[in-house]
């Protein structure tokens, strides 16, 4: 238990219908979305939490999938035909949102329903390793982030928090030729960061972050930022260190996160501010191509796994800030 906020529960191993299959958990993710409906008031309790997953096929009444196949699975699929989907906000459709999993990512067993069978289920590779199939929606969320904005080789970017997801972001720099920059509050991110492709960074409150930014930027300001935790002081970071007209890229916040922000200056300055929100489902057979590579072996990011039983001490780590990512695992010794 965690506080008494989180509890297993012994259920009926769900049943299937026509299409839809039956996966056996093998690695899930904890994302900062499970904490914060975990610990945040905000959430009205029970939550269903966990979707970060990749498992193999159980039982399966679909054409696409077959017995004993390992797949990486999201827990959120749109209508198609809707008019967010066809103008690129399918993640704001409600049929998307609506969408999830049965009964949830940390369970031994999970139900996935046809239109996620049909859109949000991707095989796993062979030489991609569990650990590393469970960033693929992750991954995906941070490709839309990118898709969303203009970023070409050449542009300089910071992005502000480097944590388990915040990281990601680097390795997509990386290989679009974008000059990165990092801030975070903890410095063993920095020299972390600096092995996923950042060329430098800095602890936020300590040193010259504008300078910084126009030292690599031929004095104008970083091209994008990257806003992996939104606050009143990392709103502020991004305004002084982005160029004039260049962008903010919001990835990441918590409910009733308000503050004031000088809109004169956003106006005057042509700053661009963009949202993301999620990931849509074709993206994630293209973050699973990713994960084929070398050069995106995650799994090296994961610093504590954790079994079923033991599940509730991972969500503590997370929320205390004593881990990088961590995984719950079928397997797991813990």
């Amino acid at each position: 238990m965690v506080d008494n906020l989180v509890s297993l529960q012994t259920q009926t191993i769900p049943e299937i219908s026509d299409g839809e299959i039956l996966v056996a958990l093998k690695a899930c993710g904890i994302c900062g979305t499970d904490i914060a409906k975990i610990f945040d008031p905000y959430f009205k309790k029970p939550q269903k939490i966990g979707h970060e997953l990749v498992g193999v096929v159980s039982q399966s009444k679909s054409q696409h999938f077959k017995v004993g196949e390992r797949v990486a699975v999201a827990h959120h699929a749109p209508d198609l035909n809707s008019h967010y989907t066809l103008r690129g906000s399918a993640p704001m459709d409600p049929v998307f949102k609506s969408s999830n999993i049965e009964p949830c990512g940390f369970a031994e067993f999970i139900r996935v329903p046809v239109a996620l069978v049909e859109q949000t289920v991707v095989p796993v590779p062979a030489n991609v390793p569990d650990l590393r199939a469970a960033f693929m929606e992750p991954m995906a969320c941070c490709l839309r982030a990118l898709d969303r904005v203009d970023v070409v080789t050449g542009d300089s970017c910071l992005v502000i928090g480097v944590g388990a997801v915040g990281i990601l972001f680097l390795p997509l720099l990386r290989d679009l030729g974008v000059v990165t920059l990092v801030m975070d509050v903890k410095p063993e991110r920095l020299q972390l960061a600096e092995e996923w492709g950042a060329i430098g960074g800095l602890v936020a409150g300590q040193g010259d972050l504008p300078a910084l930014a126009q030292k690599h930027s031929h004095g104008r300001g970083v091209d994008l930022v990257i806003v992996n935790v939104i606050t009143a002081s990392t709103i502020e970071a991004a305004l002084n260190a982005v160029r004039d007209g260049g962008t903010i890229l919001l990835f990441g916040s918590k409910p009733n996160n308000s503050f004031k922000i000088d809109w004169w200056d956003i106006w005057r300055r042509e700053i661009n501010l963009i949202s993301s929100y999620s990931s849509t489902p074709d993206l994630l057979p293209r973050a699973m191509q990713l994960l084929t590579q070398d050069d995106f072996a995650l799994e090296k990011l994961v610093s504590h796994q954790f079994n079923l039983d033991n599940a509730a001490q991972g969500f503590a780590f997370v929320h205390e800030g004593r881990a990088g990512k961590v995984m719950i695992v079928a397997d797991a010794k813990s």
